[in-house]
């Protein structure tokens, strides 16, 4: 019989490795209709297509996201895996330029397709998914691209600041009128 003590670190480690797969969890999601090939690059042969708006997870252990070939977890069929000792090997990439990468949890993936069903200019939407900010952008916007401000301070009934704090730097203080940025100081 497994002792309390023991039973209590066995459940410890599993909710820190759950922990540590959805922190380092990262997808892709085809912005159109591509082929998945059996390695990185065009030489290698097409084993399956996924249709635009297709989101597909990335294997933890794969971490260069800024590679033009992306190895990506998906069905496509026959899967037959391969793995050797102490090399990882994929079993399916595809070419950044059929989508996008998106880090973080499922929550991001939902926020990049809020995003993308704005109706918000290309240029918006682009600003936004980088986590930026311009003059002119409405609140809605820039809580997607920063997130929960740390304060919010209203003057009147049209009126909003919105205080970012980051440890170690200067207050980002943005300014709203009626629902739009209209002034940002640091």
């Amino acid at each position: 019989m497994v002792s309390k003590r023991k039973l209590t670190i066995l459940v410890c480690i599993v909710l820190i490795l759950g922990v540590v797969r959805v922190a380092g969890a990262a997808y892709f999601v085809f912005n159109k209709k591509g082929n998945i090939r059996s390695g990185p690059g065009t030489k290698y042969r097409v084993i399956g297509q996924l249709a635009k708006e297709t989101i597909a997870e990335i294997p933890d252990t794969f971490t260069d996201y800024e590679a033009k070939w992306i190895a990506i977890d998906a069905k496509t069929g026959s899967d037959k895996q391969t793995a050797k000792a102490e090399k990882v090997v994929y079993t399916k990439w595809v070419h950044r330029s059929l989508g996008v990468v998106i880090k973080g949890d499922i929550n991001e993936v939902d926020k990049y397709f809020a995003i993308k069903e704005s109706g918000w200019s290309k240029e918006m939407q682009e600003l936004v998914l980088a986590g930026k900010v311009k003059v002119g952008m409405t609140t809605h916007m820039v809580f997607y691209a920063l997130g929960r401000p740390d304060e919010v301070a209203e003057s009147g009934t049209a009126k909003q600041k919105w205080v970012y704090q980051k440890p170690g730097t200067q207050p980002r203080h943005l300014h709203f009128e009626d629902g739009v940025l209209t002034n940002m100081s640091n």
